[in-house]
């Protein structure tokens, strides 16, 4: 358990009772601890009551305004005391109260990484995941309160929301030129030591005369490495917090053990990772599935046979990232939203529309 936890357990329980005796209407609240949290809540929260936020600083509601779908009253936490919190990171320990109703999403498109504790997602009255595999891998762990439902992300894969129309005019917007092939760089967070970043931030400007290239990062990647790569003439750095548009221009992607492999295999799009040396949090399973869908390498070196080979086998590997899908994503029909809001008022009657 985190200690905070332990530190912050009578002072909040007490204030969440006091609080709970002059309030008359329930508070039903989103934890948001970044941007891409409220973003991905948008999938699930157009089937519902419109609820309010909490979020960890003010530096982060101007961020929200745009996405805001009418008007919630955003409080600070921890001065938030909820009878129910939805939150899509793994922190119940934040609401440390048995009579606040405890609701979890995953963060990702599957979970590449070692699962935190079980006792972590048994404080959850429910956690919804993005697989029915991902649920086996937690309840042999020993965690209860979990089912999956999809990934409410990729609803919008579903719905028209990323017409022909509106990617070209986003290929114009960044200037890609037709004749080269797109790629797309992501990588995982630095933190996390499973990350290959250090293999290609700095060396970019060697293939940008061949290829367009696109640039994303985990939202907690560090400031020197998102200052380097800003800053850099021969690429675009994606700041937008839905990436999916970007994904679906690009001709290759590239990855290490980020979630996003997850989002490039429902999009059908041929993919490079580069190899990591085995970590705690790192699964051989896992492992053998990235490399399951995509071609491996071990360095920048390795990069443009490898790219060539891509473009050139993007038919052919397709069948290999199509049966990753039953793994990664599972059900995946553009109503994850919905099922994952029907969950919710199971446990939340109030905020049913």
């Amino acid at each position: 358990m985190v200690f905070t936890y332990y530190l912050s357990y009578l002072p909040y329980v007490l204030m969440w009772h006091i609080v709970k005796l002059f309030r008359r209407k329930k508070l039903f609240v989103v934890h948001v601890e970044d941007a891409f949290d409220y973003f991905l809540f948008g999938s699930v929260g157009k089937h519902l009551k419109t609820l309010d936020i909490v979020v960890n600083s003010a530096a982060l509601i101007p961020k929200l305004q745009p996405m805001l779908m009418a008007k919630p009253t955003i409080y600070r936490y921890p001065w938030c005391f909820p009878d129910a919190v939805i939150m899509f990171r793994n922190a119940a320990w934040k609401y440390p109260v048995s009579g606040i109703v405890k609701i979890g999403l995953e963060h990702g498109a599957y979970n590449f990484k070692r699962f935190p504790k079980a006792q972590n997602y048994n404080l959850f009255n429910l956690y919804l995941m993005t697989s029915h595999h991902d649920v086996a891998r937690l309840k042999a762990l020993g965690a209860k309160p979990v089912k999956a439902i999809g990934y409410p992300k990729s609803d919008a894969l579903f719905d028209g929301s990323y017409a022909p129309e509106l990617l070209s005019e986003l290929k114009t917007k960044l200037k890609l030129n037709p004749a080269k092939p797109t790629l797309l760089f992501s990588s995982t967070w630095d933190g996390s030591n499973m990350s290959a970043i250090d293999e290609w931030y700095n060396k970019l400007d060697a293939i940008a005369g061949q290829y367009n290239i696109l640039v994303t990062l985990h939202p907690r990647m560090s400031e020197y490495y998102r200052n380097y790569l800003q800053k850099q003439a021969n690429g675009h750095f994606i700041e937008a917090v839905d990436i999916y548009p970007y994904l679906l221009i690009a001709d290759v992607c590239i990855g290490d053990t980020n979630s996003l492999i997850a989002e490039f295999c429902i999009v059908n799009r041929p993919i490079i990772t580069f190899s990591i040396k085995p970590t705690k949090r790192t699964l051989d399973d896992v492992i053998e599935l990235i490399i399951s869908v995509s071609i491996r390498i071990d360095s920048f070196a390795e990069l443009p046979v490898a790219i060539n080979q891509a473009l050139s086998t993007a038919d052919k590997s397709s069948p290999q990232r199509r049966q990753a899908i039953k793994t990664l994503i599972d059900p995946l029909d553009g109503r994850a939203g919905k099922r994952a809001a029907d969950e919710i008022t199971n446990l939340i009657p109030e905020v049913k529309l």
